[in-house]
């Protein structure tokens, strides 16, 4: 498949999500045999295996801090908000989908939940998403 190609069906993918359709950026994209070499961009591999959990979390779906660090074997909450932060492909990698344990909306891109216009775009996102807050 031609470069061009496969950024018109990325574009498209992206108005999709952007539409409100239930997209697996992160599928879709890589069955176009683009390569997504998300671990050479963490320097650990807990971070790694934080993104390897997210990569799961499909669209109308939310997670915890908790429910990661329960799957990853380790209680480090604030180091899996780390991982989250520096996620380098954001949407694809889908850390907005990871809420508070309370089921609150937390930070998102790196900010805290006092930031209001990233919160407003978490909430507008997972909103579009159809995922239950």
């Amino acid at each position: 498949m031609a470069e061009q190609e496969i950024l018109e069906k990325i574009e498209r993918l992206f108005v999709d999500h952007f539409s409100g359709k239930l997209v697996d950026l992160f599928a879709e994209i890589q069955k176009l045999n683009v390569e997504l070499d998300v671990k050479s961009k963490y320097k650990s591999e807990f971070a790694y295996n934080v993104l390897e959990f997210l990569i799961k979390v499909k669209p109308g779906e939310t997670t915890s801090y908790y429910e990661i660090g329960s799957q990853i074997g380790s209680k480090a909450y604030r180091a899996i908000g780390n991982a989250c932060r520096s996620n380098p492909i954001p949407l694809i990698v889908p850390c907005h989908r990871v809420l508070k344990r309370n089921g609150e909306i937390g930070g998102f891109m790196g900010k805290n939940s006092d930031n209001e216009w990233e919160t407003n775009l978490k909430k507008e996102i997972l909103m579009l998403e159809k995922a239950k807050l």
